[in-house]
């Protein structure tokens, strides 16, 4: 097959995508990842062709928004990005499609391919890699954003994912549509129901992470989470692995890849490890967002891969992202999660009841922080739950492999 990969996002987006691009070359497939510029080097070092969409300089304009992280603005952020892009990226993707050779596996913003589904009749997979893109009422979680929804009977959170639902179609529907009719397809009620495909939908998450739900896509099915491994030359630097072998493990803090205004974030780690007397390992490509000056207990890296850091420390501080989230399960590494918005809430509430995690919120104080992480690192329970969940990940089929499996047999 020819399988064109099109994905946008942040590294926790594009990573997983490019795991399942692994898997498919390997069987002897033509692959090719269309996505930002930013992310070249690590999809064709994967032996993956790559197709830019997006330059580097627009990737960090669109970081560079304050308002991207907000809880409330961020969705709107995202959306309105590529409400005006339906009629380039329909084009884009016509340009790149070899026609009865491909398929299209796309993200959860991916939408634009199922227009080329519905007009050409391109095969399409669409791939969900955190369960709340698959709102649904029978599944509280997937409205943690929303603290008070879980109280709601379930009609209660029926309608309030139908409100959802609206409120996205009234901001992409009309774009949407005004495109849809210059090539003569019929309009769209609902974004929600629409964005699925109808010949592939899959939960890129074990069911013991978010099990299947009534309300789903009646075609979706979970696979296990596609992780990337580190390539040879990114193991830890040596000036990290010193600063590791120097003492006891100490905590690792990120708030993300693409957080470019966590300036808070790293002034409660700072504070929060001193009340805890450990040192730290702080992760950011934002060197600006930290003190000038950083204590010496305070190791700082731009980037290094999470599967070889997240084994060594004795806890790993993060906004909650899936990408993220699925490489210290998989290291047996107790999580504190800070989540900032999108479906970094619903992954913290269920690495919580999983037992691995605790949550706090990013405003937090200090104090609150600290005690959140005395608890992971002092409580049994949660050592064993981080292992047996560990051991579970070990003996699951790689993710890849999984969902590369089920876009073959469409």
């Amino acid at each position: 097959m020819h399988v064109l990969i099109y994905t946008i996002g942040s590294a926790g987006d594009v990573y997983p995508f490019i795991a399942i691009g692994e898997s498919l070359r390997r069987r002897g497939n033509d692959v090719e990842v269309l996505t930002s510029a930013q992310f070249r080097e690590k999809v064709e070092g994967a032996g993956l062709g790559f197709i830019e969409a997006g330059s580097r300089e627009q990737y960090e304009e669109v970081l560079q928004n304050p308002d991207l992280w907000h809880p409330r603005k961020g969705a709107g952020v995202v959306l309105r990005l590529f409400s005006d892009g339906w009629p380039s990226a329909y084009a884009f993707l016509v340009g790149c499609v070899r026609p009865n050779e491909t398929v299209i596996v796309t993200s959860t913003l991916g939408m634009a391919a199922r227009l080329l589904q519905e007009k050409l009749g391109t095969k399409l997979v669409t791939v969900h890699l955190q369960p709340s893109s698959l709102l649904s009422a029978t599944d509280p979680g997937a409205l943690a954003a929303l603290l008070w929804a879980k109280h709601l009977p379930l009609w209660a959170r029926r309608a309030l994912i139908a409100s959802i639902d609206r409120g996205m179609s009234l901001l992409l529907c009309p774009k949407l549509n005004a495109f849809r009719a210059t090539i003569a397809l019929p309009p769209v009620r609902s974004v929600r129901r629409w964005m699925n495909s109808p010949e592939r939908v899959i939960g890129a998450f074990p069911a013991w992470y978010g099990a299947p739900q009534r309300d789903w896509p009646h075609n979706a099915v979970c696979a296990t989470f596609p992780r990337l491994a580190a390539a040879p030359d990114e193991q830890l630097s040596d000036a990290l692995r010193a600063f590791l072998e120097s003492g006891a493990p100490p905590i690792a803090y990120t708030p993300g890849s693409a957080h470019a205004h966590g300036r808070l974030f790293f002034e409660r780690a700072l504070a929060a490890t001193q009340k805890l007397g450990m040192r730290a390992v702080f992760v950011t490509r934002y060197r600006d967002q930290m003190p000038d000056k950083l204590p010496s207990w305070i190791h700082y890296e731009p980037y290094v891969a999470y599967d070889v850091l997240a084994p060594r420390v004795a806890a790993f501080v993060h906004h909650g992202g899936i990408g993220t989230s699925a490489t210290v399960l998989a290291a047996g590494t107790p999580q504190l999660i800070t989540p900032f918005t999108f479906d970094q809430p619903d992954n913290a509430a269920r690495l919580k009841a999983l037992g691995v995690a605790e949550s706090v919120a990013p405003k937090a104080s200090a104090k609150r922080w600290a005690r959140a992480l005395a608890t992971l690192l002092k409580d049994p329970a949660v050592a064993n739950a981080c292992r047996e969940i560990a051991a579970r990940m070990a003996a699951e089929e790689p993710g890849g492999e999984q969902i590369a499996t089920l876009i073959e047999r469409l």
